[in-house]
């Protein structure tokens, strides 16, 4: 929210006609004299001020306004820069056009979205229509187009001929037609909705690579380089469209995404909602590869070198909550997997147990069984029998390790493993899980029904020496959620009207264009798609302290922890952390702080002060002061802020955690030479920034308040806290004795509050 409130006295400042003299003199005059600063609500601007008249024929950079040469009647549009609208009128001319947008040659197959969103008015009854143009080259005829979008539009503009086809975008349907206009040099594709979007008030998303995507399919030769515009026509007496927003959104594809092969899951990655991470034993790491690309297909390679050697590639679901088969009645998985491959191999789905321990691995395709025999790994082995599932036959095996045969004890597995097996050295599987089916057929004698799983894979793992490649092409998972009726939602990806959720002591907010959703589990999920390099999405957990008494003050012996876990997918920028607002010189309060802790590009803002690099917690943070001469409190204070950013940079794909601790970086600004007090407002939030898609996840997010030094414990709360552990009935109404603060009361604050009172009393 700052740089918008900065960036909107920026504008006023360099602005002369306004209903209040903005000098930069004047507003720091107000400040030394301790005045109630300049704010937006006592600052009226008439935005008509800023309004300027282009009549046709205009071409400009971001617009064109255009008529036939030697029409007599008008068209004009007036554009105004701060308000950001546009305003399109025609009278008595035969055909005026208006287009929206800059002239830049892009090609389209090159990104993943293309689309233009708008919100006009219509003040015509007749002869007007609203959509898209589209520049581009017809090698059939050999002949310079145009495809014009037609999304709103009135019956005089176009009727569907005989010789329309139809296509469908998203749904909906449109015709396409091709014809030549007069006084128009270049062959005219009309595209129109169907269903023509009818209302005075009109808006809607139009979908740019789709539609030439659909036109590919249906044989039409384009080659189109340019970007598309928004298009508004009007042919009738008279009539006016006001264009209150356009915005012409390009995201391109992001470059594949390598998966670190040290088999851990902090170095996976996470994309669109699913894990994906790869495992090499007793090979070379370097023979084996795993990239994600953005259209999420996993292409994986191996390249063992030893009759022990194991390559593993995974992708799916990690929920550290778990699924379990009492809740969820439905758990499909279906999976789009290639196979190129000499030597041993198996694929199909897997799953894991955090209650048993157990991996469940349910082959589908393979070439032979000598992965189960346990001389590869010195696993033992035991034959369960066999079973049928879909008309399907599988044996079914239990591996195990133990002291004698493996040191290094991964978890024991049951497999079940189909009776075919494949000879092709390459081909491509379609295939489907349905887990419940499986339950019943046989890990009910293995599982319990409310068992936890928190791990459901798509697999691909080659056995012994050779080499080859996986292909992970898509895995799609048809999962019930029966706690999604408990869901609350904020909802302001159009305006900024819904309101925070209380949660307990906390305030669930999110802000500024994208969607918050509370789970019933406690998650909290921000999902956003942004159409400006200048918006930001911000969402999380905040705690204000109103009174005086409740703010957190260092001296005291206050402090604020934070943690959390996030799984981050997103196209643009992001930063997760702390921020809040904390008092300074005269108890006032004036300065707003930041530390980010997870962040993937440079957050240092303009004109910010470098302090130096200091570690404290786990991580190396720069420092910075940024002091804003321009922008007051309405206490008349000039605004300050202190940042602390992550030295190291994370990615966009990615499952992180963090624990920030405000006091150490409270007591780095001091050392510093900065100004500190008591935080009256903190929050544990995400930002997603720029243009694109972006989905950040906060898992077990949490900010823990405690102001240790202002209770003192006696031996009466030894004996208070003993009965609570031993079951017998007490009331700790009124008592914090987390004294490790990991979130639970028992015997470990026991040990912390001996040492509390042992201190005080030596």
């Amino acid at each position: 929210m700052y740089k918008m409130i900065e960036r909107f006295l920026s504008v006023l400042t360099a602005c002369t006609v306004t209903a209040v003299s903005m000098t930069v003199s004047t507003v720091n005059a107000v400040g030394r004299i301790n005045v109630p600063a300049l704010t937006a609500d006592n600052v009226s601007v008439n935005l008509d001020n800023f309004e300027e008249e282009y009549k046709a024929p205009y071409v400009g950079e971001e617009f064109v306004v255009w008529k036939y040469d030697g029409d007599t009647g008008d068209a004009s549009m007036i554009y105004n820069p701060v308000g950001g609208y546009y305003k399109c009128s025609w009278d008595k001319t035969n055909v005026a056009e208006f287009l929206i947008g800059a002239d830049k040659y892009i090609d389209v197959s090159e990104y993943k979205q293309a689309y233009i969103s708008y919100n006009a008015i219509i003040e015509a009854e007749s002869g007007y229509a609203v959509g898209a143009l589209i520049s581009c080259y017809d090698r059939e005829t050999a002949k310079l187009a145009e495809i014009r979008v037609l999304e709103s539009y009135s019956s005089d503009i176009y009727k569907a001929g005989d010789d329309a086809e139809k296509i469908s975008v998203n749904g909906d349907d449109y015709y396409v037609s091709i014809t030549e206009e007069e006084n128009v040099p270049v062959e005219v594709i009309y595209i129109a909705r169907v269903n023509s979007i009818s209302g005075k008030e009109i808006s809607g998303k139009i979908d740019i690579r789709e539609i030439c995507y659909k036109l590919g399919r249906n044989d039409f030769k384009l080659d189109i380089d340019k970007q598309a515009k928004l298009y508004v026509r009007g042919t009738s007496e008279k009539g006016k469209i006001s264009v209150w927003k356009s915005a012409i959104v390009n995201i391109p594809y992001r470059k594949s995404i390598t998966v670190k092969n040290d088999g851990t899951s902090t170095r996976s990655v996470y994309l669109d909602g699913q894990y994906y991470n790869c495992f090499f034993d007793k090979t070379d790491a370097k023979k084996g590869s795993m990239t994600v690309s953005d259209g999420r297909v996993a292409s994986c390679t191996y390249n063992n070198d030893s009759t022990c050697s194991t390559s593993l590639f995974v992708r799916g679901l990690w929920d550290e909550h778990g699924k379990t088969f009492e809740k969820n009645d439905k758990m499909e998985v279906f999976y789009d997997t290639s196979i190129r491959a000499e030597d041993n191999y198996a694929s199909g789905v897997s799953l894991f147990s955090c209650d048993t321990g157990i991996e469940y691995c349910i082959v589908q395709l393979r070439n032979s069984d000598s992965f189960i025999d346990g001389s590869r790994d010195m696993a033992k082995v035991k034959s369960l029998g066999t079973t049928e599932v879909d008309g399907v036959k599988y044996d079914l095996y239990y591996r195990y390790y133990d002291y004698e045969t493996c040191y290094s004890y991964p978890c024991p597995q049951i497999w079940c493993v189909t009776q075919e097996t494949h000879d092709d050295y390459y081909y491509r599987a379609v295939g489907s899980v349905d887990l419940q089916k499986h339950y019943e057929a046989w890990l009910k004698d293995y599982i319990d029904k409310e068992d936890r799983i928190t791990e459901i894979f798509v697999f691909a793992e080659a056995f012994g020496e050779g080499k080859g490649d996986f292909a992970l092409v898509s895995a799609e998972f048809g999962i019930s959620d029966p706690d999604a009726e408990y869901d609350r939602v904020i909802d302001n990806r159009v305006d900024n009207t819904s309101s925070p959720i209380i949660d307990g002591g906390s305030i669930i907010y999110g802000e500024n264009g994208g969607m918050c959703t509370l789970k019933n589990n406690g998650d909290i999920i921000g999902k956003c798609l942004l159409e400006s390099e200048d918006e930001v999405f911000r969402f999380g957990k905040r705690r204000v302290f109103e009174m005086e008494d409740e703010e957190i003050d260092l001296k005291k012996g206050d402090f604020i922890n934070m943690s959390y876990k996030a799984y981050v997918s997103t196209d643009g920028n992001y930063s997760i952390g702390a921020e809040g607002k904390m008092r300074g010189e005269d108890g006032v309060e004036y300065i707003d702080f930041y530390v980010y802790d997870s962040v993937n590009y440079d957050a240092v803002p303009k004109d910010a002060e470098y302090l130096g690099t200091e570690q404290f917690t786990n991580r190396e943070y720069d420092i910075y002061v940024l002091y804003t001469d321009d922008v007051f409190m309405p206490n008349g204070k000039k605004n300050v802020k202190y940042y602390c950013i992550a030295h190291d940079k994370t990615e966009n794909s990615i499952i992180c955690s963090g624990y920030i601790y405000l006091a150490d970086a409270v007591i780095t600004w001091e050392k510093a030479g900065l100004v500190t007090g008591p935080i009256t407002t903190v929050a544990l939030n995400a930002d997603i920034c720029g243009v694109g898609g972006g989905e950040i996840k906060l898992v077990n997010s949490s900010i823990h308040v405690d102001r240790n030094n202002r209770y003192k414990y006696t031996a009466k709360d030894i004996e208070l806290l003993q009965k609570f552990i031993l079951g017998e009935k007490c009331n700790l109404e009124g008592k914090n004795y987390d004294l490790n603060y990991d979130g639970a009361v028992d015997s470990f604050d026991m040990i912390e509050l001996r040492k509390i009172i042992s201190e005080e009393m030596f």
